[in-house]
């Protein structure tokens, strides 16, 4: 893994000559400083690991501006001290680099920020003549509320309510007949987030005004793509414009959903509001964590030939926020179904694809593969969800086919760090192409649950056989092959490196197409497959920083990197690997300046949060 990301340190240093210019702008700033002077930090008296290539442990460590300047024992780094110099005495606790999570959508917003796009609930049942009388009064109730042609919004939960849409049993013109003219969203939101979805015939003419691609696009086609399609309509329609307010409502959404947690970079995909927003954040030095960004749903939004106009703009941007590539989340739908070459085994969920007239392998549709196909011939494709072994087998031909048409090298490939993601069935005679393209293969640690979970096309033992599980997510076999290999969408840290360590998960229904509602139960898959601990922090840490393309800036403590770390309440090398899941940040520091303080850590100096924003429930020194 280390030869891996050794050989494309460099790789973005070719995205061409408006590319360099930029790219050395920014660079010139992070050269670190010279000792002469004092730092303005000391952490001192703690469990250090660096994670380096020896994965080092010191005592104590020194920051200038946002930079590590020093790192070694307590007295060393002490002796480097100045007047000013603010000392933290972590008390013997254990201090790690920052999360870093390049899958996890922290685009919201909080609801109460914006009432009319919170939509109204219509609560789950097993009857579908309930669900089908709750949907139609919430939809004519809200249709007296809204002024016509305003969007109503309405999300009926459960799989009866999934059924629904996906059966057809409730139609566009059924829409039109509750509430004529107005722009409807019926968004199943049950068991999966945003799962299946339908459109008034309202609503769908303002889509196709704002995305003129999407007229390319059935009802079927769409129907089990609500996660995305609700982002889109909510977040660049409904609020279009809105950008200085969503800037303040993602501030106080991200602050919350972050820095307690011990992540400190995230990636993901973007769309116009949200991305302004966090320009407008970035421009007052108020972000609370920092940020690569993709271009998402291409095959919505952007016509044949977007991508090939489109400068590569990997790696531009600031400390905070920073351009990815571009990626298509529509390659597949893992909430609706796996793309997979396996046959399904349980007859429920094979009459439930025959009655919901759906394709599952999304990179068949034309316009998504030409997408697709785009992005990576003319930039970087990233996050594209692998989660099925045939989602994973068209990725490939497609990443084939631009090679051959653009007559590029293998190397020229690997320097794309392209990804894949989730990976629920991944087949070993896969590996070696996976290998020679560089593929950076980035596993979901929620999809582990996703086994017990009874209502998820997911589950690989009940709907395509047990024998199956040693093809999900074989991070061990990853690595030993010498693939590119880390997590995302962490969600919380310590319970992901916990599920990796054992491969052990726990999951409570709470529906009952779920299972037991209420009962926890808990399972250990493909044991073979553990990593040790300190390959697990790896991987939510040094080798996503790769992913992030800031591999040099991010992911370990060493001299010349952003002093971004975390303090935990349990050493996480040492507690029995069940505890690990237990684990409390402390702790959360963003380029030397405190983002989070858990009151258990102890006094804080007031002066070295990034803002009052970040005190909350802090104590602070006198």
């Amino acid at each position: 893994m280390r030869e891996i990301l050794s050989s494309n340190r460099n790789s973005f240093t070719k995205a061409g000559p408006f590319g360099l210019v930029l790219l050395g702008l920014i660079l010139a700033q992070f050269t670190a400083p010279s000792m002469a002077q004092a730092p303005d930090l000391i952490v001192f008296n703690g469990k250090i690991a660096t994670v380096d290539e020896n994965m080092t442990f010191v005592e104590a460590m020194a920051v200038r501006g946002d930079t590590l300047v020093a790192l070694g024992s307590n007295e060393d780094i002490l002796r480097l001290a100045g007047p000013q110099t603010k000392r933290v005495d972590v008390k013997g606790r254990t201090v790690l680099p920052g999360i870093v999570d390049p899958h996890r959508h922290l685009t919201g917003y909080r609801a109460e920020d914006f009432p009319e796009v919170k939509g109204v609930r219509v609560p789950p049942s097993q009857d579908k003549e309930e669900i089908t009388r709750g949907i139609i009064e919430a939809i004519q109730k809200r249709a007296q509320e809204v002024k016509p042609g305003e969007w109503i919004i309405i999300n009926p939960m459960g799989w009866a309510a999934r059924e629904l849409i996906l059966y057809e049993e409730i139609t566009r013109a059924d829409l039109d007949r509750w509430a004529p003219g107005h722009a409807i969203m019926l968004n199943e939101s049950g068991t999966g987030a945003y799962s299946q979805i339908l459109f008034s015939s309202k609503a769908r003419e303002i889509i196709e005004e704002e995305l003129p691609v999407f007229k390319q696009f059935s009802d079927n086609d769409i129907k089990g793509d609500g996660v995305n399609l609700v982002n889109i309509i909510v977040k660049d329609i409904i609020l279009k414009g809105r950008d200085k307010e969503y800037a303040e409502s993602i501030k106080h959404y991200l602050i919350n959903a972050a820095p307690p947690r011990g992540i400190t970079t995230v990636g993901t995909r973007i769309l116009r509001t949200p991305l302004n927003a966090l320009f407008i954040l970035d421009q007052k030095n108020e972000m609370p964590l920092r940020f690569g960004w993709f271009f998402s749903d291409g095959s919505y939004y952007n016509p044949a030939g977007f991508y090939k106009r489109f400068p590569n703009f990997v790696g531009v941007g600031s400390k905070y926020v920073w351009g990815l590539g571009n990626g298509e989340e529509v390659v597949e739908s893992p909430t609706t179904g796996l793309c997979t070459t396996l046959p399904i085994i349980n007859p429920a969920l094979r009459e439930h694809y025959r009655k919901a007239n759906i394709e599952l392998c999304r990179l068949l549709h034309p316009v998504i593969r030409a997408t697709v196909k785009d992005q990576i011939a003319y930039g970087r494709g990233v996050e594209y969800h692998g989660a099925g072994d045939r989602t994973i087998d068209l990725l490939l031909e497609i990443i084939e086919e631009v090679q051959k048409e653009r007559n590029l090298t293998d190397e020229d490939i690997r320097e794309k760090r392209l990804t894949m993601e989730h990976l629920a069935l991944v087949r070993p005679d896969q590996y070696p192409k996976l290998k020679k393209y560089g593929i950076i293969m980035a596993n979901t640690p929620g999809y582990f649950a996703r086994n017990i979970d009874k209502s998820k096309a997911a589950n690989i033992p009940q709907n395509f056989g047990e024998e199956y599980l040693k093809w999900h997510q074989p991070v061990k076999s990853f690595l030993d092959y010498g693939i590119i290999t880390v997590m995302s969408e962490i969600g919380r840290p310590f319970v992901a490196l916990k599920r990796y360590i054992t491969r052990e998960t726990c999951f409570t229904a709470r529906l009952p197409e779920q299972g037991e509602v209420g009962v926890e139960k808990c399972a250990i898959f493909s044991p073979e497959q553990a990593v040790d601990r300190n390959t697990a922090l790896r991987m939510a840490t040094i080798w996503p920083a790769y992913y992030m393309v800031q591999e040099n800036k991010i992911g370990s403590l060493e001299e010349g990197k952003w002093a971004d770390f975390i303090v935990i309440d349990q050493d996480y090398f040492s507690v029995p690997e069940k505890q690990i899941a237990d684990i409390q940040v402390l702790l959360t520091v963003l380029g030397g300046q405190v983002v989070y303080a858990n009151p258990d850590f102890g006094p804080v100096d007031p002066d070295l949060f990034r803002s009052p924003d970040y005190i909350k429930d802090a104590v602070l020194t006198n």
